[in-house]
């Protein structure tokens, strides 16, 4: 039957995505439900696997098949397919490494806040020769004069001598989350909203080579590059 060698082509593809895991469910469909990825044919993905199952375990009494699914059913199982093939990567709706405001730590921060007014950045990334820094934005600057007063402000004051402002670690921070430069648009805004759900600020994430602040930066998205419409398909 055409639904069930659809159905076993989606399983296929599946193994291959879960090969480095251990399946809880032992179901790989059961654990791509749980998967962001699975967002835009979720319920269409549950039904299709509750159909499978009336076709694999029911019969009549010649053995025949009690469901018959409709071209319209196919057509879902087969876009379902054709979303597991080819997911929507989330380096394509961020902004590109080449395209991203780099400071260092010896960059005058007045210098860098006025690049970031005239281009519209954010949140510009520091680094040096050993990698990524910190992260240096408004808040980095609201917290530096919390800290030192406005007397302290200055020309000459360094990225560098923010310290604390741009350390990740400072729970006083805005988060910032690292993911491999494969992820997708969905699990990237997945990470935005959970975050959100928990009133816990996560202002970027980094797409980096390997999925670590000590990887190389490959692309750099905010909140309003996933959560923007025309995401789905």
């Amino acid at each position: 039957m055409r639904f069930l060698t659809m159905y076993r082509q989606l399983e296929g593809l599946l193994e291959r995505r879960y090969a480095d895991r251990q399946v809880a469910s032992g179901s790989v469909v059961k654990e791509y439900l749980r998967d962001p990825d699975s967002e835009p044919c979720r319920s269409d993905l549950d039904l299709c696997r509750e159909i499978r199952n009336i076709l694999s375990h029911n019969a009549d009494e010649d053995g025949e098949a009690v469901v018959e699914p409709s071209e319209g059913m196919l057509n879902k199982l087969s876009d379902i397919l054709e979303h597991v093939q080819r997911p929507q990567l989330a380096v394509h709706f961020g902004t590109p490494a080449d395209r991203i405001l780099f400071a260092h730590p010896n960059d005058q921060a007045v210098n860098v806040m006025r690049h970031m007014l005239r281009k519209g950045y954010s949140h510009v990334p520091v680094v040096d020769r050993r990698g990524l820094l910190g992260v240096f934005s408004a808040g980095s600057m609201l917290m530096y004069m919390a800290e030192n007063g406005l007397d302290d402000l200055r020309d000459e004051l360094r990225v560098g001598e923010l310290n604390e402002a741009l350390d990740f670690g400072d729970e006083r921070n805005e988060k910032y989350m690292f993911l491999k430069e494969d992820a997708t648009v969905y699990s990237v805004r997945d990470a935005f909203q959970k975050r959100s759900e928990r009133n816990s600020r996560l202002a970027v994430v980094f797409l980096t080579t390997d999925g670590t602040r000590q990887g190389r930066i490959v692309c750099m998205l905010t909140p309003w590059d996933v959560l923007r419409d025309g995401i789905m398909p």
